[in-house]
């Protein structure tokens, strides 16, 4: 059972986390001062660094967060969903988490991808819920024949999630153009007309 001071540390550590979040969102990442995060928080530099040893495990957090909902909302369908179902609910989940407010998209994007070339990062269970979700879902849609298994799901997954990424990074670029639903359900058409198990 957590003690008070483990759950004075847990609110501190959020105090500072959405401190930072919206002076990134009101400075950018790159500008953001530690100070002026620390300041808004309540708290000292040192606590700042204490709990985030780096702006990019500020971002780090943000992309885990968005993570665990939309494994969340994924893990609402049944084991046995077509994978069209799965499309979409990660589009629905995506569009909901990124296109109200998509100020740090670009930042989170770059941190996913430098985490995503790490060899550990790959098998740290905190940073493998989605692939992990998705494998399982390819893997099981292969084994029903609704999916080419030419690759392993894991690597099926890894590639999806690089399509949606681009795809994410694409409608930020020019949010005027589409829909972030309609870019999403363009990545997935391109992706699933070559992943798809002939007829």
């Amino acid at each position: 059972m957590a003690t008070v001071r483990d759950q004075r540390k847990e609110e501190t550590r959020r105090r500072v986390f959405e401190a930072a979040v919206e002076i990134f969102r009101r400075d950018g990442v790159a500008a953001s001062r530690i100070d002026d995060i620390a300041t808004l928080a309540g708290v000292s530099r040192g606590t700042f660094y204490f709990h985030y040893p780096t702006k990019e495990d500020v971002l780090l957090e943000v992309l885990h967060e968005s993570e665990r909902q939309i494994v969340a909302d994924l893990e609402d369908l049944p084991e046995d969903a077509p994978l069209s179902q799965v499309f979409d609910r990660l589009s629905a989940a995506l569009c909901a988490a990124w296109e109200p407010d998509p100020r740090l998209l670009a930042d989170v994007a770059a941190v996913a991808l430098r985490s995503a070339s790490s060899a550990a990062a790959m098998a740290d269970t905190e940073t493998d819920w989605l692939r992990g979700n998705l494998a399982v879902r390819f893997r099981a849609a292969a084994q029903r024949g609704e999916l080419a298994a030419v690759l392993p799901p894991e690597m099926i997954s890894d590639l999806y999630l690089g399509h949606v990424l681009c795809g994410l990074l694409a409608w930020f670029g020019n949010q005027t153009a589409l829909s972030l639903r309609a870019v999403l359900g363009g990545v997935t058409h391109f992706f699933w007309q070559g992943a798809q198990a002939p007829p």
